[in-house]
């Protein structure tokens, strides 16, 4: 055996150094988490997620409610005023106290109706306001959104019949978020078909956008490539979706509160449809009027 130089012993100096760090480098490294550790962090995860959708739903709730007890609030303004009003009727005229008497009941029994619905919040004041949006303002509601690019176009059926203040802003509420969810999806350019359909006691209301022609629309128009077409993977797909999110949430539990129920479709290669149905909305009918709505 030779002797021992100088180079060797640089060399052996290196491959002590490299083999410390090598031993220092695994003695730091994080240890990797057990399965169970790793469904536990996953688990936790999902939790928080789910109480921040829960939470995020509350809210959504509580302002449906902070509304609806508005409305309640205006009501009982009227009956106050209807049964001040009662001294003025000619003690003599029965016919008169008889038809004012009913509609003193029949405010009242609504405004309850309201208030039930409602339900209960402790300590939740209502901020005064003076107009509440209602059928009545749904074409500013279309401008609103044309103005934003989208196209509307409105049908309206049947003899629609005058229904209370909660039930309409309701209906109002549920066109907006759907137009609202049109326009962040869709976006400009697409194509609404909105149709509102009155039965003898009932109402219908349909939203069907073509999102999905106006993505290609605007694909074409950009010289970009066009999505993918129609297959039957997509139909199936279609026809097995869940459409989830808190604007739906939202919209289902105003449907509810009258007893109504929202639905979704989406149809592949055209667009998205949400449909919601009031089947019995003529017994919610607002006493302030005689007349008809429309």
């Amino acid at each position: 055996m030779g002797a021992w130089t100088a180079l060797d012993t640089v060399l052996a100096s290196i491959a002590g150094l490299a083999i410390a760090a090598v031993i220092f480098l695994i003695l730091r490294r994080p240890k990797q988490a057990s399965p169970a550790r790793r469904a536990e962090a996953i688990a936790a995860e999902q939790g928080r997620a789910e109480l921040t959708l829960k939470v995020a739903e509350l809210g959504d709730r509580l302002r449906i409610v902070h509304e609806q007890q508005a409305v309640v609030a205006t009501d009982l303004v009227g009956l106050v005023a209807k049964a001040e009003s009662t001294q003025f009727v000619p003690i003599g005229d029965k016919a008169a106290l008889k038809r004012h008497t009913e509609l003193l009941v029949e405010t009242a029994r609504r405004t309850l109706q309201d208030m039930r619905r409602a339900m209960t919040v402790a300590h939740q004041g209502a901020d005064s306001v003076e107009v509440w949006p209602s059928l009545a303002t749904i074409a500013e509601l279309f401008s609103e959104v044309e103005s934003k690019g989208l196209v509307i176009a409105f049908n309206e059926s049947g003899a629609r019949f005058p229904i209370s203040a909660s039930a309409e802003l309701a209906v109002y509420r549920i066109l907006t978020e759907s137009l609202n969810n049109t326009l962040e999806h869709a976006g400009p350019g697409t194509e609404v078909i909105i149709s509102m359909t009155w039965s003898d006691h009932g109402l219908n209301l349909s939203v069907a956008d073509d999102g999905e022609r106006a993505l290609a629309r605007r694909a074409a128009a950009a010289g970009e490539p066009l999505p993918e077409g129609v297959t039957i993977e997509t139909d199936q797909a279609a026809l097995v979706s869940t459409t989830m999110g808190r604007g739906l949430s939202e919209m289902k539990a105003r449907a509810e509160s009258f007893d109504g129920v929202v639905m979704t479709q989406r149809v592949p290669g055209v667009g998205f449809t949400l449909t919601a149905s009031f089947p019995m909305l003529r017994y919610a009918t607002d006493p302030k009027t005689g007349t008809d709505a429309s």
